[in-house]
């Protein structure tokens, strides 16, 4: 009976900080240290994503061009590196390193362009999307956007289906965001 008293006594200590730590967790207090809290987050979105030519052969050249707001909380307290993506048929074909810092603010715009050389690929439709992901996203759902338009690699010196020329320009601009159509 000694032995169990005496280990009582041991994990009073302990009991005592746990039962500490989760009232100050639901009152928020760890809040003020920097961490938890409901205005814990970063909400971003993809405005743009826009691809010429859209119609090439293998071995040109493709410009993209991506456009991403800020649009998070306004007092943001911790920063956060992720990368501005773009995938062709869901691989990786070009991406930049972002830090979304302590310095952002409401509206804050970035923009990045990518030149993706088609050299070795085979011929065929990529469908093209731009994403920029965010662990502590509020709206994860608008971090990317898919170009409808797929680009058409034709084999070098083969002619366009309709006679078209090569060139043309695919463009997605988020819908759920009125100002994104400038």
């Amino acid at each position: 009976m000694g032995r169990i008293k005496g280990s009582g006594c041991r994990l009073a200590p302990v009991l005592l900080l746990l039962l500490f730590a989760r009232q100050a967790e639901a009152n928020n207090l760890f809040a003020l240290a920097g961490g938890g809290g409901d205005s814990d987050y970063a909400d971003i979105f993809v405005k743009e994503v826009r691809v010429s030519p859209i119609r090439a052969h293998v071995g040109d050249v493709i410009r993209i061009d991506m456009r991403w707001v800020y649009w998070g909380e306004i007092g943001n307290r911790y920063y956060e590196t992720t990368r501005a993506e773009v995938h062709a048929n869901g691989k990786v074909v070009a991406s930049s390193p972002f830090v979304y810092d302590y310095g952002a603010s409401l509206g804050d715009e970035y923009a990045q362009t990518w030149y993706w050389n088609t050299k070795g690929l085979p011929p065929g439709k990529y469908r093209i999307k731009g994403e920029v992901f965010l662990w502590r996203d509020a709206t994860p759902y608008d971090n990317f956007l898919a170009v409808k338009e797929p680009v058409i690699l034709l084999a070098p010196g083969a002619a366009f289906p309709g006679g078209r020329d090569a060139g043309g320009t695919g463009v997605a601009r988020n819908p759920f965001w009125l100002w994104s159509r400038d």
